[in-house]
């Protein structure tokens, strides 16, 4: 599957789009194109960029004619599952054309260029918590303690953790070009639970489901606060 956020025909005559569509060509011969529930903000050379929950962060952008005047500075969390979109804390700067959005292993995202010549991070919601008098603190997040960095499909792996662990998930690295990187891939992995400090994980033997790669591997509590992410090698 594949999901579209927003874009622009090319011509004067066409306004940027707040529309989202996913594109299903698990039967090749006959895909399925369905429009979801839109985004908040129309965005023509925005970045979507995938987080460590599932869930896409989208920012920059310009929702009409000129990307100086019209630029979007406030991004959107969008889930996918519940084609719901959040609506987060403005950026200080326009991020259009050429501009990066990158997920960086700790779970953070680094904002940066366009046409202006700086970058920003920023914090998704799921790295606080509230703590007992109700202040925002950082959460307190899984660890990947021990995982060896080259995983061969069909392999059972064991990764050491630490705390609790409700999910398994691999993001391709980041790799954003000319505009946005169109080939980033997200995967739930199934794990198991072999010891209160170590899971097990069995990559698909199938190269058209995950294909080889570098990946950012985390775990997950049920908070949903990932860990930090792990770089490693489907070979």
């Amino acid at each position: 599957k594949i999901l579209v956020f927003g874009g622009k025909q090319a011509g004067d005559e066409y306004s940027p789009s707040n529309k989202v569509f996913e594109i299903d060509f698990s039967n090749f011969f006959k895909s399925k194109i369905k429009e979801l529930e839109s985004m908040n903000f129309a965005r023509s050379n925005g970045d979507a960029t995938i987080l460590p929950d599932g869930n896409i962060f989208l920012n920059g952008g310009h929702s009409y004619l000129d990307d100086l005047t019209f630029s979007v500075f406030t991004p959107e969390i969008y889930n996918p599952n519940t084609q719901t979109t959040l609506e987060m804390s403005d950026a200080y700067f326009r991020r259009n054309y050429h501009a990066t959005s990158l997920l960086l292993p700790d779970g953070r995202i680094l904002t940066a260029g366009g046409d202006v010549w700086n970058a920003e991070i920023f914090y998704p919601p799921y790295l606080f918590a509230k703590d007992i008098n109700n202040k925002t603190i950082l959460a307190k997040r899984p660890q990947i303690v021990n995982l060896d960095n080259d995983i061969k499909r069909g392999e059972k792996v064991e990764i050491e953790v630490n705390g609790e662990i409700s999910k398994v998930s691999l993001i391709s690295t980041g790799s954003t070009t000319h505009a946005q990187g169109s080939e980033s891939k997200f995967r739930n992995i199934n794990f198991t639970k072999v010891s209160n400090d170590k899971i097990e994980i069995k990559l698909d033997n199938n190269s058209n489901n995950l294909q080889n790669g570098t990946y950012l591997l985390f775990v997950l509590n049920s908070k949903g606060t990932p860990s930090e992410g792990k770089i490693i090698f489907v070979n």
